[in-house]
């Protein structure tokens, strides 16, 4: 045998064995102690003016962890232009027919978003800011063709009459 097959054979057998001192009951363990599982003195009787007592004969205790906190945080979506009352001021100060066009886009917008469809109450809020903007476009161009005209037509009557 070699000299390292006989110094493992040693080494192994020390581990199988505990060390001296180890694994011998210690004096006192296992005896129950004076004083411990005996009713105190006092306990459980009833005390003088507190009326009848109840003594619970066995003890249940519930543990119970405290519920996950769950955080839901939502972001609300701005609620998109409808430009309604511009349309209800073009359609009747400037163009009946654009701005009353112009105010149903307005309240689809409205009612598109209350549907929870934010994109398309964007895009008709967009139609009813365009139609208003025409509706005063075409208004302004219109009363400028007008005075034009007015101006014109009026000074060659004028002319005629005095001149």
């Amino acid at each position: 045998m070699s000299k390292d097959q006989e110094y493992n054979m040693q080494t192994q057998a020390g581990y199988d064995q505990p060390p001296p001192g180890y694994g011998q009951p210690q004096p006192g363990y296992g005896q129950p102690q004076p004083g411990y599982g005996q009713p105190q003195p006092g306990y459980g009787q009833p005390q003088p003016g507190y009326g009848q007592q109840y003594v619970a004969s066995s003890t249940q205790v519930v543990l119970s962890q405290p519920a996950a906190n769950t955080t839901i945080i939502t972001t609300a979506i701005p609620k998109p232009q409808s430009y309604l009352a511009l349309s209800i001021l073009v359609m009747l100060c400037c163009n009946l027919i654009f701005g009353l066009i112009a105010l149903i886009f307005s309240i689809m917008s409205d009612s598109d978003y209350s549907a929870g469809d934010h994109e398309g109450a964007r895009s008709k809020g967009r139609v009813a800011l365009w139609l208003n903007v025409a509706g005063i476009i075409i208004s302004v161009i219109l009363i400028i063709v007008i005075i034009i005209l007015y101006t014109v037509v009026f000074a060659s009557t004028v002319g005629v009459y005095y001149g």
